[in-house]
């Protein structure tokens, strides 16, 4: 069975038997809050993929009390237009982008993800739902509301020690906290 499949196969066990073991989504959100945010996130991404950013490039969006954050590799001459579209809508309090320079990596992005994935669930005092995650080239961002300073610093400790992790960029906010600046 090629190693691909494999990786895939494993990330798809991790997620559902996540969910049946992990309990319940723990979002610190309001409901409005959350599905206003969606709105936000997938308002931008349609208007990037119309734009022809989807062309070869990924551009994750992500939204948290209406400040967005756009994590990806794409090239330099295009990623002040990303922003810029970001920015168009009213809703949108802030933009940061977390852009990634091409980078080798010994380890997949899928496997570095699963493995990110399950020290994250397995590590007490932490609720792994509200951690978004970006993996590209053994870098890692980690996006979301969480619900403490301690949480945020164990968040980064843990993504911090997985094997094949060479950086750790650290967007977690707190409950209607203004954009942190990455660390």
């Amino acid at each position: 069975m090629p190693l691909r499949f494999l990786c895939l196969l494993l990330l798809c066990c991790l997620l559902n038997g996540c969910t049946v073991a992990y309990g319940v989504y723990d979002d610190k959100r309001l409901s409005g809050t959350i599905a206003e945010d969606k709105s936000i996130a997938t308002g931008i991404k349609t208007d990037l993929l119309n734009h022809k950013f989807g062309d070869g490039w990924e551009i994750a969006v992500y939204c948290y009390y209406g400040h967005v954050f756009l994590v990806g590799e794409v090239p330099p001459a295009v990623r002040n237009e990303a922003v810029v579209i970001a920015r168009r809508d009213a809703r949108v309090r802030s933009v940061r982008a977390h852009w990634f320079d091409p980078a080798a990596a010994e380890t997949s992005n899928i496997v570095l993800a699963a493995r990110l994935r399950t020290e994250l669930i397995s590590t007490s005092n932490l609720s792994s739902t509200r951690i978004d995650t970006e993996v590209n080239s053994g870098r890692v961002v980690l996006l979301g509301v969480v619900a403490s300073e301690q949480e945020r610093a164990l968040a980064v400790q843990t993504a911090r020690r997985v094997n094949g992790v060479a950086r750790v960029y650290n967007y977690l906010m707190l409950p209607e906290e203004a954009v942190p600046a990455a660390r």
